[in-house]
């Protein structure tokens, strides 16, 4: 294949590329970045004897779609864990404010799985995650990723309010 034949195939599987990538966050923006990403680091990369160009371009579109959401996801995961509580007055409003949030949370925590129920209160407890990974006999590595997938499904009920699904 000749550096030509090569652009030309980069430059046709635009449209489907496009799609792939629409399809995915809804948003023509975001999916003409990730086509973009996808040339560059194709350019960059070359191809090889024996690659199929086509499936090679796809497979990159989407697996770079899902890296990009994950950034996003973890960067909204970090941002909810550094929310600090404003400063504690003592009025009644502000009593009254901590327990509905309290309550908020209580009822969203109910919307998870049992298991990362569990999983959420014992490291509310502040419990290390080697002390959870021993109390439970999950692997700590298992019980980390489980804790992630749990805040980010509790975020989710909290942001969309979505309490009796």
């Amino acid at each position: 294949m000749t550096q030509i034949e090569f652009e030309h195939t980069l430059l046709g599987m635009r449209p489907k590329m496009m799609r792939i990538a629409t399809d995915f966050f809804h948003n023509e923006e975001d999916a003409e970045d990730i086509v973009q990403e996808v040339y560059v680091r194709m350019i960059k990369r070359g191809w090889q004897q024996g690659d199929e160009l086509e499936n090679l371009l796809i497979r990159a579109t989407k697996n770079l779609c899902v890296s990009v959401w994950r950034r996003q996801k973890l960067r909204e995961t970090e941002q909810l864990e550094g929310i600090k509580e404003p400063e504690a007055c003592h009025s009644a409003d502000t009593s009254l404010i901590q327990q509905e949030r309290q309550e908020s949370l209580e009822v969203a925590i109910l919307r998870l799985p049992p298991s990362e129920q569990r999983l959420i209160r014992m490291k509310g407890d502040e419990l290390s995650l080697d002390e959870i990974s021993t109390q439970t006999g999950i692997p700590k590595r298992t019980v980390s990723v489980m804790l992630s997938t749990a805040r980010k499904r509790l975020l989710n009920i909290l942001e969309t309010k979505n309490y009796d699904r």
